[in-house]
């Protein structure tokens, strides 16, 4: 699935998952879009059945004769990432390397080895190396959906211009980002180290101002292209920012008005929670309303746990409002007693009752390990990947988990390491826990034949994901997602856990 999910993003096309067997060669067909053959490879990778599989080779068979490079490069990931054939994908790219000697494979390649091979250069060298590549593939020879490579550039180059604290350059820079999907996301990782390195901020007023402006309206567009752009994602992360400067600026009301709305649009929950709820809350007490600034951290209690900044900042304004004698241990209980109830609530009602696939798999021992083995104990299962970002974010909270029910005999987690490519997988896992200090019950998923994956078996489209089984063997919760928030994390397992335990 790791594979098929690459390729769908590398193709801005959108998954199918159908189980019935396709009959036709739509790379054959006449006015077949681009899109459309996407889809069709991707239905039929997951499927998992032979005679699919024996289709999906014909697809590769015709894209790798087509005259078009992005169906011929399409060839070359259909056999490099579902058909385990890197002989035959590198041939293809040799030939694509030939045929095209200005296409987009060799330009992307040459793009890589500016940013990806220097890591000790100066800013002044890579943008030179930067311009002489711009020069030698200029925009205007490739269509407008394959130029986003040449904003790309413009934001890393003013990433390492701020690194170098070229403020004046990394402006610059970012004035050049206007009207770009990469504009936002610049804006506010510049602000965000310039925050960091305690730099004047004022001089971030207008880029910011105008940054907000774009990503605002771009979360609010109606296009799903517009409202899913980067400068859409960006929208929560940009908006404590500029709340941030606006507070710095005494503008407090506009502060105050841009991170309720943000923080109630998302219920007081997503990536950017915390953020929006430490600048509402910084707001009201510059602005003197501490009774205001105390229910804001309230709520982002009851919503995502005890974060520790979150907790010491409401300590001192409850302290500061009902006086220093005051039982603030006693209120942060009742605060997490409201949010176990809320979490209760929700989950009971998100309950399923399937049975659980039957699996065997080995251990990083060499030990094989079945759910069988654990019957009568409810499962936590973590499908994960050494290359999966979200997973690794998740991880200090499961860590954290693993170690609060370490002596719990009724429970027993099991983290599944799936989709990996690499020959090497198990040198790398190793590696990866022991850099990490985790101590966690590793399994090694089957690699190579999906149709035979735990993975599949689960029907698990994106990791991480996490499945609880109760003591009787039935799937009671699973879900995809990753959560940086220890603190919430840990309160949704201990509740899951709860209610799987009751059966």
């Amino acid at each position: 699935m790791k594979n098929i999910r690459w390729i769908a993003l590398a193709c801005s096309a959108v998954l199918y998952f159908q189980q019935a067997a396709a009959q036709e060669i739509v790379a054959e067909k006449e006015g077949a879009t681009y899109e459309e053959i996407v889809a069709q490879i991707n239905k039929l990778a997951t499927s998992g059945a032979e005679e699919d599989i024996v289709l999906l080779r014909q697809e590769a068979q015709v894209l790798a004769l087509k005259k078009d490079e992005d169906q011929r490069n399409l060839a070359a990931m259909v056999y490099e990432r579902a058909l385990d054939d890197s002989t035959r994908a590198k041939e293809i790219r040799a030939a694509i390397e030939s045929d095209f000697p200005q296409g987009k494979f060799v330009r992307d390649r040459e793009y890589g080895t500016i940013f990806n091979q220097n890591e000790e250069a100066t800013a002044d060298e890579l943008e030179q190396r930067y311009l002489a590549w711009a020069s030698k593939y200029p925009s205007d020879n490739y269509a407008e959906k394959d130029r986003g490579i040449y904003q790309a550039g413009i934001y890393h180059l003013s990433s390492r211009y701020l690194k170098e604290s070229n403020t004046t350059k990394t402006h610059e820079l970012l004035n050049q980002l206007k009207g770009s999907d990469f504009y936002v996301p610049a804006v506010s990782n510049a602000f965000a180290k310039a925050e960091e390195d305690k730099q004047d901020l004022s001089t971030f007023s207008t880029l910011l101002k105008d940054a907000y402006t774009v990503s605002k309206a771009a979360a609010q567009s109606e296009d799903p292209k517009i409202n899913r752009s980067n400068n859409a994602y960006y929208y929560n992360a940009v908006t404590p920012q500029y709340a941030t400067l606006l507070t710095e600026e005494k503008n407090y009301d506009d502060a105050i008005a841009i991170t309720q709305s943000s923080l109630e649009e998302s219920h007081y929950g997503g990536y950017y929670a915390l953020q929006n709820a430490k600048a509402l809350g910084n707001a009201y007490a510059q602005k003197g309303d501490k009774a205001q600034a105390l229910d804001t951290y309230e709520k982002f209690i009851s919503a995502n746990g005890k974060d520790s900044s979150i907790v010491a900042q409401a300590q001192v304004l409850y302290k500061a409002i009902h006086g220093e004698n005051a039982d603030f241990e006693a209120h942060l209980a009742d605060l997490d007693k409201q949010m176990t109830e809320a979490y209760f609530a929700k989950y009971e009602k998100e309950m399923n009752k399937e049975a659980a696939p039957a699996f065997t798999l080995v251990n990083r021992e060499g030990k094989e390990v079945s759910l069988s083995d654990y019957k009568g104990k409810v499962v936590v299962l973590d499908f994960w990947a050494t290359w999966c970002g979200p997973c690794i974010v998740s991880f200090p909270g499961m860590q954290a988990a693993v170690n609060k029910y370490a002596n719990d005999d009724e429970v027993e987690f099991l983290f599944i390491d799936t989709w990996q490519r690499e020959e090497n997988y198990k040198e790398l896992v190793d590696e990866f826990i022991a850099k990490n200090n985790y101590n966690f019950h590793v399994l090694f998923d089957e690699m190579k034949d999906r149709s035979k994956a735990t993975v599949t078996a689960y029907g698990i489209q994106g990791i991480p994901a996490k499945v609880i089984i109760d003591k009787e063997g039935f799937i009671r919760f699973q879900n995809s997602g990753s959560e940086s928030n220890v603190e919430k994390l840990v309160k949704e397992l201990d509740t899951k856990i709860a209610l799987a335990k009751r059966g």
